[in-house]
């Protein structure tokens, strides 16, 4: 080889460019699929309602089924919340600083999705309805 050729000749600068696009847009694309870490502070929302059960005169079926019913809209509404965010939801014992506190919007959410449930049980179904419906 002669020490006169540019090792920077038409098909090695393509390829050197060519990797230096692909490079650049997979960090483009990397930068745009990371989600924003938020805090969740789980143990602050059970301690709540640990307290609103243990006040409450239900019996301990009830109290059991409300647990539950509490527990299956937890999950659901933190999941609900972290894809309409498009955030990652970590408890606070997790985050060590900087993260933004979702807590209070979590909290909002879970009584409003409770709320709703209740509303729903009350609420008589269009069956019921029709058939006191008079002719």
């Amino acid at each position: 080889m002669n020490m006169n050729t540019s090792l920077l000749t038409t098909p090695t600068l393509f390829i050197v460019l060519s990797v230096l696009l692909i490079s650049i847009g997979a960090s483009f694309t990397l930068h745009l699929m990371v989600k924003e870490i938020v805090e969740f502070d789980i143990n602050d929302t059970i301690t709540r309602f640990e307290q609103d059960i243990a006040n409450s005169t239900l019996s301990d079926e009830k109290r059991k089924a409300e647990i539950q019913r509490f527990t299956r809209t937890l999950d659901s509404v933190v999941e609900q919340y972290a894809k309409d965010n498009n955030v990652t939801v970590l408890v606070s014992p997790a985050i060590v600083s900087g993260a933004e506190d979702a807590t209070a919007e979590i909290q909002q959410a879970l009584l409003n999705a409770l709320q709703a449930q209740i509303d729903a049980k009350q609420q008589p179904s269009k069956a019921s309805v029709l058939e006191r419906a008079p002719e």
